[in-house]
């Protein structure tokens, strides 16, 4: 009783209880020493105002069910305001499973900060966890509501903290971050303090819809236009549609599997859980190409080669069969006659060509060449053959139909032969001389 009176006394008091020590000389050691002792270890017992600053303290961010700092602490009127940054972009909601960075920074020009945060649900549940990003300045703890608590730690002129934040792996709905502000005047006690509470609450962000994507391909390739392919989520209905091409007979969808999807090219489509390959089957329409091969006598010959898209067929195939739409190039030849060439289109329909075979004398065509001109060639109204010497020889004019539009015998060293009255066009000039034939090819062009 003596201890808990002297370190309540003031000093006139202290001079009082000093002198009483006096009169009592049989007690005076002892009584002086429980003085001493007791004044000792009360200046060992920590200022209330100053024993929260080395760590924050817990339950008192103000939360549901929780006081704050202001149960203790007040008096002060320092203004200003406190920022609270989830994310190192400011996210407006969170991400379930994410870990954001937390930036909380307290602005009241005062000499010394404290401050606690806590996370709660909409049902005022621990929300998420905390993870502490420097220990030097900043505390971590779990209430005994299981609550889990971010503060400072040694409070000093620092106001601005960061911490590590986790958010739950389910969407727990509205997240709220509680927070308590201790703008301290650094004097140890508790008072001429300001504290602030606040809070920020962030929504879960809404799950993107899985989406599975659809690839719809033609067989045979560019046999037709597809549409309807894209990303779809289960259950979504998708258009799908084909228009066949040209020569193309629609056949049916299949899945990439081979089995059977639709009759119809066009239908409806209920994407399933996974991605899907269908292709759109064509039976490519066939038609028929015949030749018919003669001489410059409309004489049919039945032995030419045909070379047909750079593939040679035996002598005297004349007729190809199963061929799909497109161009088809070929190349005739026979022995004793010049080659012919060309292209046929092959549309929707069988088709026939006429290629007419010139009779080609080699030797002969080397001495007729050397002892003729012939000019001008595109001939416009006349056409003029000149010799060397006067030549008996029988002068024919064909048309690619092979039938002979002039005819004549000259027995001279030229002759002009009128070509005013004939179409434009190839023309052949068959030329029979002295046992030997030369065919030239002739233009007419008006």
């Amino acid at each position: 009783m003596l201890i808990l009176r002297a370190v309540n006394m003031s000093m006139h008091e202290i001079k009082i209880f000093l002198q009483f020590t006096k009169t009592q000389p049989m007690k005076k050691s002892y009584i002086y020493f429980l003085f001493i002792s007791g004044i000792f270890l009360l200046s060992l017992m920590p200022n209330a105002g100053h024993r929260n600053s080395g760590q924050a303290p817990l339950g008192r961010t103000g939360a549901p069910g929780e006081s704050s700092c202001a149960a203790c602490h007040g008096g002060g009127n320092y203004t200003g305001e406190s920022f609270f940054v989830l994310g190192d972009n400011a996210q407006a909601e969170y991400v379930p499973g994410e870990t954001y960075t937390i930036s909380f920074e307290a602005d009241y020009d005062a000499p010394r900060y404290g401050f606690s945060v806590t996370a709660l649900d909409a049902d005022e549940m621990p929300a998420g966890d905390f993870a502490l990003l420097d220990e030097d300045n900043t505390s971590f703890g779990v209430g005994g509501n299981d609550r889990q608590y971010v503060g400072h730690k040694n409070a000093d002129a620092t106001n601005s903290w960061s911490f590590e934040w986790t958010a739950p792996d389910d969407a727990s709905g509205e997240v709220t971050f509680y927070y308590v502000v201790n703008a301290a005047n650094a004097d140890n006690g508790t008072g001429g303090d300001m504290i602030e509470t606040g809070s920020s609450s962030f929504a879960a962000a809404e799950e993107d819809e899985e989406t599975f994507v659809l690839t719809l391909l033609t067989d045979p390739e560019n046999a037709g236009s597809v549409s309807g392919d894209g990303a779809y989520e289960e259950g979504e209905t998708v258009n799908v549609s084909v228009e066949a091409h040209d020569g193309y007979s629609f056949d049916g969808w299949f899945d990439d599997l081979g089995e059977h999807v639709s009759e119809v090219p066009d239908f409806e489509y209920v994407m399933p859980a996974e991605d899907v390959t269908l292709v759109a089957h064509f039976d490519a329409d066939a038609y028929t190409l015949t030749f018919i091969i003669q001489d410059e006598n409309a004489t049919e010959i039945p032995d030419a080669i045909i070379t047909l898209n750079g593939e040679a067929f035996d002598s005297g195939v004349y007729v190809f069969e199963d061929l799909t739409p497109g161009d088809y190039d070929y190349v005739v030849t026979r022995d004793g006659y010049g080659s012919e060439e060309g292209s046929a289109t092959i549309a929707d329909q069988d088709e026939t060509i006429v290629v007419t075979l010139m009779t080609d004398d080699t030797n002969a065509c080397d001495l007729l060449i050397a002892e003729m001109k012939l000019f001008p060639n595109p001939a416009h109204s006349l056409l003029n053959l000149e010799f060397a010497g006067i030549m008996e020889a029988e002068l024919s004019l064909f048309n690619l139909q092979g039938r002979a539009v002039y005819a004549t015998r000259v027995q001279s060293n030229k002759h002009q032969i009128n070509v005013a009255d004939l179409p434009s066009g190839i023309y052949y000039l068959r030329i029979s001389a002295e046992d030997a034939v030369h065919t030239l090819p002739v233009q007419i062009k008006h």
